[in-house]
C-alpha cells in the first residue's frame, strides 16, 4: 500500500513528518508514536484526523448515481464555475478498445460508462464488457479483467458501469457487473480475479434456462449494458433486449446472492397467471413475451427497501395485436426483496 509522508509546518517539527503518514489508497491518516508531543497538540491532530475521516465518503463515487438513490450529486465544491475554465489535463488512460476490435465492429459502441471511485480506486467499464481498476490520482493501472479473453468473436454494446459491495465486518470487497453476452460476473475489488465461491467460477450465466432456447445475435441478444443494483447482500439485474419480434427472451429482473451466486427471487414484469396485473393480458399473452425490460440504471431505497425499475415497454413496441388488453405492469416492493426464486 502507497504511503507518503505528510509535509512539516510550523512548530510541528521532525516526530510530526516521522510518525504521521497518509495512505493515498485509503484516503486516510496513520498515527503511530505520539508520546513526544504536547497533548493540546495530540487532540488538534485527533480532531483533524477525524474531520478528514469523516469527509472522506463525500469525495467518493460508490454508486453509478453517486448515491444508492441516483441523486447523482457531489457536494466537492474545489472544482466550481469560477475556476473549472482553468482546469488542465491530468492523465490520460486508453482503454485499448479500438485496438481489440471496436474500430471495425458493427456497432460502433462509445464509452457510456460512469465509473466508481472507492478509497482512492477508480472502476469503470467498456463497450466489450472489460472491467479495469486505476489509481483515481495517477491514472496507473491497478489491474484489468477481461471476460472475452477466450473468445474468437468479440462482442461490443453499450456498458454504462459496474456495482461496488463491500462487507465491513471482514472487509471483503467485490465489483459485480453484466456482460454483452448476458452473464453476471463477480470480481475481487483489490485483484480483479473473479471470486470463485460466486456463480461457477465467479460467473452466473443469465442466459441459462430461459434466454437460451432464443437464437443470441452477437452483441444484440440478451445482454447487459447497466450496472446492477445492490441491496444488502443482494445484486439485482436487469437486461437489454431486441425490440422485435414479440416473441423472445423475458425482461424479468433478478436477484441474485452476493456472496453464493444463487438466485434469491425473480419478479415477472409480465405477469404470470395469478399474479397481480395477470388479468390485463389475453390469454397466453404473458408467453414468452420479449420486452418490459430494464436496460437502463435502477436505483435503491435501502431504508424502505425498495427498488425501483425503469421498465421498457413489452414487444414489439410498435404493434399490440398480439397482447391485447392494458398489459399492466406492477411495482416491486420491500417485501418482495425477501421473496425465494420462483
Amino acid at each position: 500500500m502507497a504511503m507518503r509522508s505528510v509535509p512539516t509546518r510550523g512548530s510541528v517539527g521532525s516526530s510530526w513528518y516521522r510518525e504521521c503518514r497518509y495512505c493515498w489508497r485509503t484516503r486516510r491518516y496513520r498515527v503511530s508514536v505520539l508520546t513526544s508531543l504536547p497533548l493540546r497538540l495530540i487532540l488538534l491532530l485527533f480532531l483533524f484526523f477525524w474531520t478528514v475521516s469523516a469527509q472522506t465518503a463525500n469525495s467518493e463515487w460508490r454508486y453509478y448515481g453517486g448515491d444508492e438513490g441516483g441523486s447523482r450529486f457531489s457536494p466537492l465544491a474545489q472544482i466550481n464555475t469560477a475556476n473549472v475554465q482553468s482546469l488542465k489535463r491530468s492523465w490520460t488512460y486508453r482503454t485499448g478498445e479500438l485496438d481489440l476490435g471496436l474500430r471495425t465492429a458493427s456497432f460502433q459502441a462509445s464509452f457510456s460508462c460512469t465509473p466508481l471511485v472507492v478509497d482512492g480506486v477508480m472502476y469503470l467499464s467498456t463497450p466489450s464488457s472489460r472491467v479495469i481498476a486505476l489509481d483515481a490520482e495517477t491514472g496507473r493501472e491497478l489491474w484489468k479483467f477481461d471476460p472475452q479473453a477466450n473468445k474468437t468473436q468479440r462482442e461490443f454494446n453499450s456498458h454504462r458501469g459496474v456495482a461496488f459491495w463491500e462487507d465491513k465486518k471482514t472487509s471483503e470487497r467485490r465489483i459485480l457487473f453484466g456482460t454483452v453476452d448476458g452473464q453476471l460476473i463477480e470480481l475481487n475489488a483489490d485483484t480483479g480475479k473473479p471470486v470463485t465461491q460466486f456463480g461457477v467460477a465467479g460467473i452466473v450465466d443469465l442466459r441459462a434456462g430461459g434466454a437460451d432456447k432464443f437464437k443470441q445475435e452477437p452483441s444484440w441478444g440478451a445482454r447487459v449494458t447497466s450496472a446492477p443494483v445492490v441491496f444488502k447482500d443482494l445484486v439485482i439485474i436487469g437486461w437489454g433486449l431486441p425490440e422485435f419480434p414479440g416473441k423472445g427472451p423475458s425482461g424479468d429482473v433478478r436477484a441474485y446472492s452476493v456472496r453464493t451466486g444463487k438466485l434469491v427471487w425473480t419478479f415477472h414484469t409480465v405477469p404470470h397467471p395469478g399474479e397481480f396485473g395477470s388479468d390485463t393480458w389475453s390469454t397466453d399473452a404473458w408467453k414468452d413475451r420479449m420486452g418490459a425490460n430494464v436496460w437502463s440504471t435502477m436505483s435503491v431505497d435501502q431504508g424502505r427497501g425498495i427498488v425501483y425499475l425503469p421498465v421498457g415497454s413489452p414487444a414489439y413496441d410498435f404493434y399490440g395485436g398480439d397482447r391485447k388488453g392494458k398489459n399492466l405492469l406492477v411495482t416491486l416492493w420491500s417485501r418482495s426483496m425477501q421473496q425465494p426464486a420462483n
